[in-house]
């Protein structure tokens, strides 16, 4: 746990260093609802994604010709790390399970997206 935890020191003192940087570059603008992107004109399919803090994030949409979303799937890092909780309690004793298991710091609502 020691060392998820530098890990995530390192991570933070990255982050700060870049907005740190990146601040500054930001201009003042509007926000907007409108559409980004036209629409398809035919059914279409994207994924996406991203590294979090827990692990990756990822996100599946549909969309049909008219560009409106008929399907979106998001998986939660949790999603991926549950596998590897009964691998990290092998030859480990029943107390160590609340230790063990808060270390990966899953989210039950987030398995179930």
């Amino acid at each position: 746990m020691l060392a998820r935890f530098l890990v995530r020191a390192d991570e933070i003192r990255t982050s700060a260093a870049i907005l740190t940087a990146l601040l500054p570059t930001l201009t003042a603008g509007t926000a907007t609802s409108e559409r980004a992107l036209p629409a398809p004109g035919r059914r279409a399919a994207g994924v996406g994604i991203v590294e979090g803090w827990r692990g990756a994030i990822t996100h599946r949409v549909e969309l049909n010709p008219d560009g409106t979303l008929t399907r979106a799937k998001i998986a939660d890092p949790s999603f991926f790390n549950w596998p590897a909780l009964p691998v990290a309690l092998t030859d480990t004793i029943v107390p160590d399970f609340p230790l063990t298991n808060k270390s990966f710091n899953h989210s039950y609502a987030g398995n179930d997206l």
